[in-house]
């Protein structure tokens, strides 16, 4: 499920069965570093929008989580972790950050909950059927990930 009106009323039916959620973390900057923060946005939300559709009904696929790369990190991780209680609150009980910035793998220990985190490739002169194969592979490795959790709870 996504974060609109009609999923939204899906989830509030059968919030039972809803048990995960994924967050899109998505670094914002400008200058030097525009193009790669807008590249990582871009294949962290195409990765989120095919593990959405193929575990529809089971994840709820966040908006994302938007943040500065100079952004203080106390403050940073106090909003991401007010963000989790949150949905925990909700009683979800799998949270995931989804992102393609290396700077969240050196941060691991202190998220609390599982990053999934994918090196970005670069999509934006690719031909779309190709693009679609790697994403669709990438979401594979993902499901393992995803899957393992689930059999441990």
């Amino acid at each position: 499920m996504k974060w609109s009106s009609g999923d939204i009323t899906v989830y509030q039916q059968s919030k039972e069965f809803v048990d995960t959620a994924i967050i899109p973390l998505l670094p914002l900057s400008f200058g030097a570093s525009i193009r790669t923060s807008a590249s990582m946005a871009d294949y962290a939300t195409l990765i989120g929008e095919e593990t959405e559709r193929q575990l529809h009904g089971r994840l709820f696929l966040l908006p994302p989580f938007t943040y500065l790369m100079e952004e203080d990190s106390e403050t940073l991780m106090f909003r991401l972790h007010s963000w989790v209680k949150e949905l925990k609150d909700e009683g979800l009980r799998h949270v995931y950050f989804l992102t393609s910035d290396p700077g969240w793998k050196k941060r691991e220990q202190e998220l609390g909950e599982t990053l999934l985190w994918m090196p970005v490739i670069p999509m934006e002169t690719m031909d779309a059927d190709y693009r679609e194969e790697i994403v669709k592979e990438q979401v594979k490795q993902l499901f393992q990930v995803i899957l393992h959790k689930w059999q441990e709870s």
